[in-house]
């Protein structure tokens, strides 16, 4: 899986898409939810079955964790320039006319007839590899992995039609302006997840505003 970003300056073109498709969506109902009171996404009123707070709760417990993880491979990432050794592991060694050369991969210490100490420099690549993967570890493999646990849970969360007024607007609120929100995946180029969304949606008024109370908003 593509390493996770960050990257909360697209958010607004995303939050201003989704904003269009849940208001042609939802319709007129939608707007007739202004009148009720607004709901925190972080807290579901007092005995609500509803079970989309609990799924935005499991997403946002998710996405900190991603964000935290992605923080400390950035905080490695300063520690190997800090270092001298760079985001890549190398070794720079002297031909026979003292011009250095920069090597990345034992091959390419092969494959260069005119080094002077071939040995030298594979021993000395060995070691910026060993402190390399010493600071790096296993930090990408645990971003891959948070990341597959914050995108099953939004599959969950959009996924699933809120019971409630209440529960809906908290859908809407976390999803267009919650700072934990979804902000790295962008909706308008993943339609089956707006899809399912947009269903949810649908599912959540069939249940708060039946079609005929609909028609007399």
């Amino acid at each position: 899986m593509p390493e996770a970003t960050l990257n909360h300056t697209t958010a607004p073109s995303r939050r201003r898409f989704i904003s269009r498709a849940a208001g042609v969506a939802a319709g007129g109902t939608v707007l007739a939810l202004s009148a009720i009171a607004p709901a925190s996404s972080a807290t579901a009123p007092a005995a609500s079955p509803d079970p989309v707070f609990g799924l935005i709760e499991a997403h946002r417990s998710a996405s900190r964790i991603l964000m935290s993880v992605v923080d400390e491979k950035h905080r490695r990432a300063q520690t190997l320039l800090a270092e001298g050794i760079g985001l890549h592991p190398f070794f720079v060694a002297v031909d026979f006319r003292g011009a250095p050369t920069i090597f990345y991969t034992h091959t390419q210490i092969d494959a260069c007839p005119d080094l002077e100490r071939p040995d030298q420099a594979h021993a000395g690549l060995d070691v910026a590899i060993s402190r390399h993967s010493a600071i790096v570890g296993d930090i990408d493999s645990v971003i891959a992995d948070a990341s597959d646990v914050v995108d099953e849970r939004f599959d969950a969360l959009v996924s699933t039609a809120p019971t409630s007024a209440s529960g809906l607007r908290a859908l809407l609120s976390y999803i267009l302006r919650d700072d934990d929100a979804p902000t790295t995946i962008d909706l308008s180029e993943d339609i089956d997840k707006l899809e399912a969304l947009l269903n949810s949606i649908e599912g959540a008024l069939d249940q708060i505003a039946p079609v005929g109370a609909r028609e007399t908003i």
